[in-house]
């Protein structure tokens, strides 16, 4: 069967045009379907990857989710919100990111993404076991709420790999170490969306990022909201649309051949992709290295794998990059200089130094050495 992805031309954050640009999206998806019940309880989970204003792009903006809000609102369903950042507190996020004024405006409830509880899903192809927040577990829905950027790792993040956040803090950077070849990260973060199961993904596009991201890019006005049911489908789409081959992003490929959506089928309502389309920087070079298979990655990672490298000129000495760094012993150090320094020997290419940095002092580079 053919997927539904609604794709509509929103230039800017006019909080009654985004609305009604939603509206419109869920009615292209669903018609005159009923989509919530009236008392449900139904999770808003946006990316609030760090504490940096609406503007940068990090985040989902938060007059997307004041819409969502909004219409969930007037259909008698309790809201609830939340994320896990990956170093910073929630609670300091959200009031830099905008979502907290959002909330506090319209009443919403603060889920708890602090506290996990062991879920356990059988059908996963690779993790059957999951540290889930006890504020996902606790509602009858989830609404993903992603934001279209490039990424160090991933070479871009967005439906699937906002569940991410699902996970508290500290067990993430685990998984990182855990997983550290790119293919089973990406088949973690399917099977985790595929326990989930959002009813409906709300992808935020109108600004969107490229170049350093997740984090550190530029924003672009790329000026659309996407909508689908389908985690698979909508990012395939938003992949075409900044110029990359679905093909090319193994959260997109596994989760087609784990069943999560579609990819070859989709059935886009709205605008034209080709006219909305802009071709993105990407955070690194792109190459074929996500297809050389796993046991060969090992083998050439410190020749053909780019890295992350500081900009010392940038660096504060915040040591964050440090602080986040998930293998044991870390790969970065604090040199004589009292400057951090990347040991490429152990460094797993997680990328998380680069995502987390706030002066945006670490890029992502390839060199043959």
């Amino acid at each position: 069967m053919s997927t539904k992805v609604a794709l509509l031309e929103c230039k800017d954050y006019d909080r009654e045009l985004v609305y009604n640009k939603i509206k419109e999206a869920i009615s292209l998806i669903f018609g005159n379907n009923q989509v919530f019940k009236k008392g449900e309880k139904v999770l808003l989970k946006p990316n609030l990857l760090a504490p940096d204003p609406p503007e940068k792009s990090t985040t989902t903006h938060p007059v997307v989710f004041e819409s969502i809000a909004r219409i969930l609102l007037e259909n008698d369903v309790k809201v609830y919100y939340g994320d896990s950042p990956a170093f910073h507190k929630l609670s300091k996020t959200a009031e830099i990111t905008g979502i907290a004024d959002v909330a506090q405006k319209l009443n919403l409830i603060l889920a708890d993404f602090e506290s996990g509880k062991k879920v356990i899903y059988k059908n996963a192809v690779q993790n059957k076991v999951f540290e889930i927040a006890k504020g996902v577990l606790e509602v009858d829905g989830i609404i993903s709420l992603p934001k279209l950027k490039t990424h160090g790792l991933t070479l871009m993040t967005g439906a699937i790999k906002n569940q991410f956040g699902c996970i508290p803090g500290k067990i993430k950077a685990g998984l990182h170490a855990k997983l550290e070849d790119l293919e089973k990260f990406s088949q973690m973060l399917v099977d985790l969306t595929t326990v989930l199961r959002p009813r409906l993904y709300v992808m935020d596009a109108i600004y969107a990022m490229e170049g350093n991201g997740p984090r550190r890019g530029h924003p672009v006005n790329l000026g659309v909201l996407l909508v689908s049911t389908d985690p698979v489908a909508i990012d395939a789409i938003a992949s075409q649309i900044i110029g990359l081959n679905p093909k090319e992003v193994l959260t997109t490929i596994k989760g087609f051949q784990s069943g999560l959506g579609n990819i070859e089928n989709i059935t886009i309502l709205g605008e034209d992709i080709y006219k909305v389309s802009k071709k993105f920087a990407l955070p690194r070079y792109r190459g074929n290295y996500n297809l050389i298979p796993s046991q060969m990655r090992k083998i050439i990672q410190n020749y053909l794998l780019p890295r992350p490298v500081i900009n010392y000129k940038k660096c504060k000495r915040c040591y964050e990059c440090y602080k986040i760094c998930p293998t044991t012993p870390k790969s970065i150090e604090i040199n004589e200089n009292k400057l951090p320094e990347h040991n490429y020997k152990t460094c797993i290419r997680c990328y998380c130094c680069q995502e987390t940095c706030p002066e945006g002092a670490i890029t992502i580079k390839l060199k043959f050495y």
